[in-house]
This record gives C-alpha cells, structure tokens and sequence, in this order.
C-alpha cells in the first residue's frame, strides 16, 4: 500500500510541475545626486502556462514587490498574496470579422487609453480594478474580456469588465481607421466616461503624432476636463507639448507617479514640452512644465534639461523633479535607470526529458515514428509529432527568450526551446535536430530531445512581404519609415504593410538615433506576442539608418 502512495506522490508532483514558467522583472531606479536618496519600484510578472492542449490558458501573477503585502494562512503556512492573480485565455478565431477572443478571470487591473503618449498624462481611458484595492483577504476579483477584428479596412476592440467583488463594470471600445484611432470609455466605479482619439501623420518636414481627449464624472458631466498633445520627429530633432484642463473632477486626469506638476485639483490646467535633438548615442532635451497653481503663486516654471542613453537618463532642473515620500526635500538632479529582467523555465520539458529516460527505445510516441523533413513540412502535421529536420542556426542560444533558438532551411523557420540545446551553438551553425512538436502561445515550437552539427552556413534574411505565418520564426527584414517610437520598441511603414520592432533588453540593443520619419532597414526574428506580429533585433547592426 505504501509503495502505490508513494507512486501516486510521486506521479502527482510530475503533474504539478507540468507547466512553463516564464518571469519578467520591470521597473526604475531613480536616484537623487545631492542627497544620496534612492527610490526603486520594481514589478514581477510570472506567467504559468499548462501543456499542450490547454496552453491557451495561462496563470498570470502581477506584484509590485516593495509594497506591503497582504498574506494568506494555508495549511498553517502565511503565504504572501500577489497584487494580481488570474487565469487568462486567448483564442485565435477563424473569421472575417472577429481575429482574437479574450477572457480572464481573477484579480487584474484593464488599461485602456489612446491619450498616454508624453510623460505619463493621460485622461479618461480606463485603469480598472475587479477587486477592492484596499481588501486584505483573497478574493475573486472579476472578469475581463474583449473581442477583436477588423471590419473592412477598420479595425476594431470591444471589451469590458466586471468586478465579483464591487458588483460595478467597465466598457470601452476602440476603432482604427484610415483617419485616426477613436475609443469610447466608461465604468462605474467611479462613474468615469471618457472620449480619446489619436492619429500619426508623416509630413514632407517630419512624423507628426497628435491625440486629444475628453472626460467626465457623471455628476460633473457640466464640467469635463479636456487634453491635447503632439510630438514632432523631424530627422534628429524632437519636440513636444501638451496641454490639460482639469474641470470639476480631479481624477479627470491621471499623472504619472511622482510628476511634480500634477496641480491635484479641480478647475486648474497643466501644461509641459520640450524639444531635443538625438546624436549617434545619446538625446539632449530642453523641457519645461508649469500649472495654474504655480502661475498664482508667483512661481516661475519648472524647467531644466535632460540627457538619454540607453536605460539611462539625468535630468537636472530648478526645482522637483519627483515627488515621493521615500525622497524627502528638493530633488533637482535625478539618475534614472530602467530596467528589464526576462527568464523562461520549461518544467514540463524537464518532466518529459525525465520519463523518457525511463521508457523503452521502442516506445511509440504522438506522431509515431520520427521522420526527417523540410521545416515548412511540420507546419502540416500534428501538434505532438516526433521529427528531425535540419536547419542553420538564427540567433545565439537564450538571447531573445529563456532555453530558445530559432532554425531556417529553405523553406521556413522555427522555434527551437529546451534544455538540450547546447548553449554553444553558434549563429550559422547547421544542426540536425530531433524531438516534439508544440503550440506555445499561437507560435509552432519543437520541445528538443537532441541537436547535432553537422556544418556550418551563412544565414539568408528573407524580406518581409505580409504579415503572415509563413513568414514566422524566420530571420527577416523591412526597409520603410520609423513611426511610435517608444523606449523598447518602434514601427516600421514599408508602405505596403506596419510591423513593431522589439527590442530585447539582453541584446543591448540602444534606440538612441532612432527618430520618427527616419528611413531605415531592420532585421530580426519574426515572432507573436499577444496575437501581435513584431521583429526582434539580435545586435545594433540589424538596425540600418538609410
């Protein structure tokens, strides 16, 4: 009897580590030069992902980790309680009008908003919580989901939420047209309704983006508050402004944490900008910021300038910078750092890799026996299929994802993940490798048992022409207009179609000289993130200025 308890132990705890684990740390250091203070705000993302057929559902944590934490008594042991937890859910859907399915349930904050594009401002949109942020007992939170598709030329979301525990819910919808991006907002926590609405231009001088919002309480509806923004790319120079009205509601308006001009009242404005210019690896900015409280006090504006590179920026101005209760007094010369941290863990791999130490060679296995074939092939065959093929090396082992590389031969590409890939493939290695196919977040992987050199090769980008799955996991490249330009990302217009390029914190890749409306050739892997296509470097030369 003991022996099966123990076989049954044994069999069960295989099956709880049967999921992928990814883990991603996000967040900024900012540093006070004159006092020494530091202020640090790191975020934890991990993500649990069950095997194949139910890896369209995913166990997401979210923390804020040096906030005080609620905890939790099970089995005698307190346990902290995350910020977010809930359960997700995407689907890919085989119809003209609807692309993707969402549902989530549990503890989750929905951001939406077409107006945070300078400094963290933004109005109306929606930052809602299903749960009651001030709760110290586990709960169910509530339910997000949405639906999107395109209609026509138009591209559309619709979406909402509802809260189990405040018994109120949040509705927005968002439409992407030829002249323009509009979204609708409203929820009932709060009784916020919000109209947003942006667009992005390309001018003969430059990229010109522009967005303008309007919001309200319900019972300050007589009253709303209104936003307008745009920024200039032109070559190496940048140049921003925006301006807020605040109306009878103050939370009509959400600054970022610790902004020093945020007037924190109702019937007041705020105004900011700035204008610099990007050098090979670093941007200068001049900028200034000032509201109606200061201008009836007498004071003069917040002003200075601000000096990027990288993940790293100094500000140093004649007055705060930022606001914190960790960082007492005048905080006029600040370091900031950013930082992001990814890891990926395949527990199930292990677990397979395991079992199969103790199963007869003879076995059969999903997809019976092992075959050698062309890439493209296997995106025909069933998910669980035991192949061989052969292909040259991509990128270096874990440089774009934890345990992962990607193959190309002639006629495709795919993603390569586990533990057996030796860590000292080389880009342009030929390798023949075995092992199981499998669906990970809507891209075709094979989970590997063994890899092979058996040569070497020089890798082939192929130009992206569609954005499609034949195209994906393979090195490729666009030439076009940079357009959106973000801290980790941009998008590239060839004219005939729009593709974000990513960029991996561990590539060390830097965006400085990156501008809007600059001409310039980009190579990288083709992947899926959020049923999004995007490009992701390998080093600084994939990014060509032309």
């Amino acid at each position: 009897m003991r022996k099966y308890l123990a076989t049954l132990l044994v069999i069960l705890t295989v099956l709880s580590m049967a999921f992928k684990l990814d883990f991603q740390l996000r967040g900024y250091l900012t540093y006070d030069l004159n006092s020494g203070a530091i202020d640090n705000f790191p975020i934890g993302y991990w993500t649990f992902t069950l095997p194949s057929p139910f890896d369209s559902f995913a166990l997401k944590l979210t923390d804020y980790l040096t906030y005080s934490h609620t905890t939790s008594n099970l089995f005698g042991m307190n346990f902290i309680v995350p910020r977010y937890y809930f359960v997700d859910s995407r689907f890919k859907m085989d119809n003209n009008y609807v692309n993707t399915l969402y549902l989530a349930i549990g503890r989750m904050r929905l951001s939406r908003s077409l107006t945070n594009n300078y400094e963290g401002v933004q109005i109306g949109g929606l930052k809602y919580d299903t749960y009651r942020t001030s709760a110290t007992e586990i709960g169910p939170g509530g339910i997000v989901g949405y639906i999107s598709g395109k209609l026509g030329n138009y591209s559309y979301e619709l979406g909402g939420a509802y809260s189990l525990e405040l018994n109120n819910y949040a509705l927005y919808g968002s439409l992407r047209t030829d002249f323009g991006q509009f979204g609708a907002y409203y929820e009932t926590r709060y009784y916020q309704l919000s109209l947003n609405y942006q667009n992005t231009q390309n001018l003969p001088f430059g990229t010109l983006k522009y967005w303008a919002g309007i919001g309200a309480a319900t019972n300050t509806i007589n009253e709303p508050s209104f936003l307008i923004g745009a920024t200039l790319s032109s070559g190496p120079v940048f140049a921003a402004g925006q301006f807020a009205w605040i109306g009878g509601n103050k939370y009509d308006v959400s600054f970022a944490t610790g902004e020093p001009s945020n007037p924190n009242q109702p019937n007041t404005w705020n105004v900011m900008g700035e204008i610099g210019y990007n050098l090979s690896n670093f941007y200068v900015g001049l900028f200034a910021k000032y509201n109606s409280i200061w201008a009836e006090s007498g004071w003069l504006p917040l002003y200075g300038v601000k000096i990027t590179s990288g993940d790293f920026s100094l500000s140093l101005a004649n007055g705060d910078l930022y606001v914190s209760s960790s960082m007492t007094g005048t905080q006029s010369v600040l370091l900031r750092v950013t930082y992001n941290y990814q890891a990926s863990i395949d527990f199930l791999a292990g677990v397979q890799a395991a079992v199969m130490q103790f199963m007869p060679k003879t076995a059969s296995v999903p997809g019976g026996k092992e075959q050698t074939i062309s890439i493209a092939e296997l995106y025909k065959m069933p998910e669980g299929s035991k192949v061989t093929v052969t292909g040259t090396v991509l990128a270096p082992v874990g440089l774009l994802s934890g345990s992962t590389t990607y193959i190309q031969d002639k006629t495709g590409a795919i993603m390569l993940y586990g533990r057996s890939i030796p860590a000292t493939l080389k880009v342009g290695d030929v390798v023949s490798v075995s092992g199981s196919t499998k669906v990970y977040n809507g891209i075709l992987e094979i989970v590997v048992d063994s890899v092979t050199v058996v040569g070497s090769a020089k890798v082939q980008p192929v130009e992206l022409k569609e954005l499609s799955d034949a195209y994906m996991s393979n090195m490729v490249y666009v030439v076009g207009t940079v357009e959106n330009v973000a801290k980790d990302n941009f998008i590239v217009n060839t004219g005939n179609l729009k593709v974000k390029i990513y960029i991996k914190s561990a590539t060390g890749i830097s965006l400085t000289g990156i501008a809007e409306g600059k001409k310039v050739k980009v190579t990288g892997i083709l992947t899926l993130f959020k049923g999004e296509y995007e490009i992701q470097p390998i080093s600084q030369v994939d990014i060509e200025t032309m």
